[in-house]
């Protein structure tokens, strides 16, 4: 198990592979490394493969504030964390691939706009795409999350919320409903260290969107390639996968010439239900 040092908080990386372009990846709310197990051996024959945990989730430590509760998250600084996960394992100087699901998106674009020299391509896995969110005036839903995370953590209801919470995630979010790693998962979610950091995640979410409407219009995004994926299962019925569908296509338009690829079987957990067109997508990008 390799850890790097950000800043004094321990985050558990993995890496694959052994030559060829580096791939970043990055998952989505709540994810841990092993989101990405099925695509990795699709592509770690020619690729240097890169995953970590952000604070709190998965094996990493947890990046405490003055209050002893995991420090707000925001968008700059899960930026500058992805640059110094990469300059922790010796790939300062490689431009990347970045591979990004759902709210994991919003920190792979805003790196790729804060460090457009350090950018080789970007695959967008279901992107979470909020065009038209506004900051919240006086929620709040840090204390509010503060208090549930104790009172689970107390009971001792965490370790089974956590588990059982992730198994409906699948069930919902996958036409597969396959768990990458069902052990893991278990071992991971029923932490209450784990419980802190999703229910930070959940309270930083508006916060991060919002700084990203406000970047975009300040910082360009590179002339790199780009690929769209979205999951597409059920889209053809109408209501709220159709709206998802359109909302995609209209984030694809901020990226000149990037490439949206609709996948009919398969929903939100992408890499678990179609690995092979995250891997193909990482390919197409001509690294």
């Amino acid at each position: 198990m390799r850890f790097v040092d950000d800043r004094g908080t321990l985050l558990h990386v993995v890496r694959d592979g052994g030559t060829g372009p580096v791939v970043l990846f990055v998952q989505g709310l709540a994810g841990a490394w092993f989101e990405w197990d099925p695509v990795v051996p699709l592509l770690s024959g020619g690729h240097r493969l890169v995953r970590f945990d952000r604070p709190g989730l998965g094996w990493s430590q947890e990046q405490t504030g003055p209050d002893r509760w995991p420090a707000a998250q925001t968008l700059a600084g899960e930026a500058e964390r992805l640059g110094r996960v990469l300059d922790g394992v010796g790939l300062g100087d490689e431009r990347v691939i970045v591979v990004a699901h759902s709210y994991g998106a919003f920190h792979a674009e805003a790196f790729a706009r804060l460090h457009p020299e350090r950018i080789a391509g970007v695959v967008f896995v279901d992107a979470s795409v909020e065009p038209d969110i506004r900051p919240a005036a006086g929620t709040p839903g840090r204390g509010v999350a503060r208090a549930v995370s104790r009172g689970t953590q107390l009971l001792g209801l965490n370790q089974v919320l956590g588990p059982a919470l992730r198994r409906l995630v699948y069930q919902a979010a996958s036409t597969t409903r396959r768990d990458p790693d069902p052990g893991a998962g278990r071992a991971v979610y029923r932490s209450s260290r784990v419980a802190r950091a999703v229910a930070n995640e959940l309270v930083s979410y508006r916060g991060v969107a919002v700084e990203l409407l406000e970047l975009r219009c300040e910082h360009p995004f590179p002339e790199v390639l780009v690929q769209v994926l979205v999951g597409t299962a059920g889209a053809s019925e109408g209501g709220y996968a159709a709206q998802w569908l359109e909302r995609q296509r209209g984030f694809a338009g901020l990226f000149p010439g990037a490439e949206v690829v609709e996948l009919a079987d398969a929903k939100h957990l992408i890499a678990t239900d179609r690995p092979d067109a995250v891997a193909t997508a990482v390919r197409s990008l001509g690294f």
